[in-house]
This record gives structure tokens, sequence and C-alpha cells, in this order.
């Protein structure tokens, strides 16, 4: 299934109406995630991830599955040949229908991961985070039959920052409210006579109900003290 830029990321002015006050904007922010159908979306090469799956298949000790080529999940695309044009062309359409203001606190496209670890800081507005980053596994696991031995839930904040590195340093961030709709595992797999290896896996419960592989080097940034509050 081919996504195209406006289904990866927000329909922005079909999800929000009238002006945008503190209670409005939280319904909205709320809105935009139930009704954006992006959970299944793999940023870093337009088209749906082949690990989505609806149930917990992912999740499970003793399960098998594959991760496909085309998914790009260890790979990532030198500047100016992955996705990365597409996703800040949608996001530019955004601010111009909704404003820039209203558009910047909830997603952004950012050229380190410095501009975009300092991004969630100010979005989630503490400095006091936890970056959690998929990591690159020890040895290649693509196109094998991928074998779950154990299982670890990360400690996530309710607020937190999703970052997905589209092509080489190039980060489309979005915020995600504090309702608890992202869960996030620490997975480790074994391939036949392979090498252990730990696999990040998210699962949704807004929009697309259900769980993907994350690709190497997204990662999550989450509060993990109390927040302290930018004046």
């Amino acid at each position: 299934m081919k996504f195209t830029a406006a289904a990866q990321l927000i329909t922005i002015g079909a999800t929000i109406a009238g002006s945008v006050s503190a209670e409005n904007l939280r319904k909205d922010r709320r809105s935009l995630y139930m009704n954006s159908g992006n959970s299944m979306a793999n940023f870093r090469v337009g088209k749906q991830y082949t690990t989505w799956s609806s149930d917990e298949h992912l999740t499970k000790v003793g399960s098998t599955f594959e991760i496909s080529p085309t998914d790009s999940y260890d790979f990532v695309p030198a500047k100016g040949y992955g996705d990365a044009k597409s996703v800040v062309a949608q996001l530019q359409v955004g601010k111009e229908e909704k404003g820039e203001a209203f558009v910047a606190e909830l997603f952004g496209f950012f050229y380190s991961s410095e501009e975009a670890t300092k991004w969630a800081k100010s979005t989630l507005r503490t400095e006091m985070i936890h970056k959690d980053q998929v990591p690159m596994p020890n040895e290649s696991l693509i196109a094998k039959e991928l074998t779950v031995d154990a299982v670890e839930e990360l400690s996530l904040s309710e607020e937190k920052v999703l970052c997905h590195e589209t092509e080489l340093e190039s980060y489309f961030c979005h915020k995600l409210g504090g309702d608890k709709t992202l869960n996030i595992s620490k997975v480790t797999v074994s391939p036949a006579h392979g090498k252990p290896s730990t696999l990040f896996v998210a699962c949704h419960y807004f929009g697309d109900v259900g769980c993907h592989v994350m690709n190497v080097n997204d990662f999550i940034v989450s509060t993990s003290e109390e927040k302290i509050d930018f004046k």
C-alpha cells in the first residue's frame, strides 16, 4: 500500500474547526491523532510497515515474523534519496492552512538529532527527558524468520515525542498526547543459528490500532521527572 504525504501526515483542515483556545487545542490534538490514520505509515519509505500487525503478535514470546527489505529498517537513505521532501511539503501545507504556531507545537522536521531533541524538550516543556533510540541489530535481520525471545515494555511518560529518521540526519517528529495511546517495547529476537538482537516494537491504540517494528535510529523522548515549565 502506497501512502501519499497527505495520508502519512495529517489532514489538519478536516480535524480542526473554529478558533484555537486552550481547551480546543487539547480536543484538536486528540482529534488529530484519532483521525490521522498514519500509525501504519513508515515515513522512511512512504509505505505501510510490512511488519504491521493488528494483534500483539510482535510482542508474544515464541512468535515468529520477518522484516521486508522494503521497510528500509536498518538502512537510512542519504539526503535527497528518501521521503523527506514529501513530509516537509505536507508540513508546509499544514502551516499555511492552520498557522505555523499551531503546527509547530505538534510536529516538526529537523536536520539533526540534536535539533529534534531540543524541540522535544521545548514542546514537552521540560529539560528533564529520557531518550530511547532504536539500536542497530547485531547482524542483518532482513528477510529472515525471527523468533521473539523476550519482551520488555519501556517506561514512558504520558506525553512523549516520537521522531522518525526519514533520511540521514533528517527527522520528522510528532508529539503524542497524554492519553497513553502508544506503548513501545524492547523485543529480543533471534534468527535461526544467528545472534540475538534488540528491536523496538511500537503499539498504537489510536487511528489504525496495531503494532510494528520501528526503524533503526528512530527515537522516543519522554519526560523523566516532574515537568518544569519554561518561562
